[in-house]
């Protein structure tokens, strides 16, 4: 699951700073960011981790540059609380702020956890697949800036999505999108440390699946899963052993 999950950029609330959940009473509480990622992403994870108990299903969370609460600085660590102490909201029980209530999700006395919270960017294996991940949109970024012709048809992304993997990085642009901020003393945490066979990069283009560089890569863009206040698109992967 890609970021942005409380997007500070583009929703028309969250952008003028405003978060709101309901109390017991049905009554709107503004709370911080974070509160509000609780009852909409960490409550439901742990109401299905509950639910499924004994499932091998597990959720890896990447943050955006676009999320609330998350540092918008790029690269980006993984998701975590502000404020280790739990606080009470004032007038609404139970609603607590400075917490994303990941800490309980992402610790296993169980051997394994089944959700993982990683940096942005990232490479992770699955098994023995190497996954490569970034929620910025990179590929969006390199399409304005390329220039090409005569091009193959329905090429243009492939190739695009081959420049991350020859420049090995996950963001091979300079200068960044007016949107990105770049902090150059952690380029080096924005570098591929190997060549992945998966590679994961959500973009607001047209969704697309393509295998590149002599189909020993798979890009995927997944989309978005929410445009404006419409459904969007996402990945279902199944992998061969």
């Amino acid at each position: 699951m890609l970021g942005p999950f409380v997007d500070a950029t583009n929703h028309p609330e969250f952008k003028e700073g405003h978060a709101f959940v309901k109390d017991e009473d049905g009554e709107k509480i503004p709370v911080p960011f974070e509160t509000f990622f609780v009852q909409s992403i960490s409550s439901l994870l742990q109401e299905f981790i509950e639910s499924t108990e004994g499932s091998p299903s597990q959720f890896v969370l990447c943050p955006s540059i676009d999320d609330a609460s998350a540092e918008p600085v790029f690269p980006q660590a993984p998701l975590a609380d502000r404020d280790p102490h739990q606080t009470e909201v004032s007038g609404g029980e139970g609603i607590v702020v400075g917490t994303l209530e990941l800490s309980d999700l992402t610790s296993s006395s169980k051997g394994f956890s089944r959700v993982h919270s990683v940096s942005n960017p990232c490479t992770i294996t699955i098994t023995e697949c190497i996954v490569g991940i970034t929620s910025n949109d990179v590929i969006f970024k390199l399409s304005t800036e390329m220039a090409s012709a005569n091009l193959a048809p329905g090429s243009r992304m492939t190739r695009i999505a081959e420049h991350l993997i020859k420049q090995r990085s996950y963001y091979p642009v300079f200068p960044p999108a007016e949107n990105v901020n770049l902090d150059w003393k952690f380029k080096d945490q924005w570098a591929m440390p190997c060549r992945p066979d998966l590679l994961i990069v959500p973009s607001k283009l047209r969704e697309f699946a393509k295998p590149i560089l002599d189909k020993s890569i798979l890009a995927i863009n997944p989309g978005k899963l929410t445009r404006d206040t419409t459904g969007g698109t996402y990945a279902v992967i199944d992998i061969e052993p």
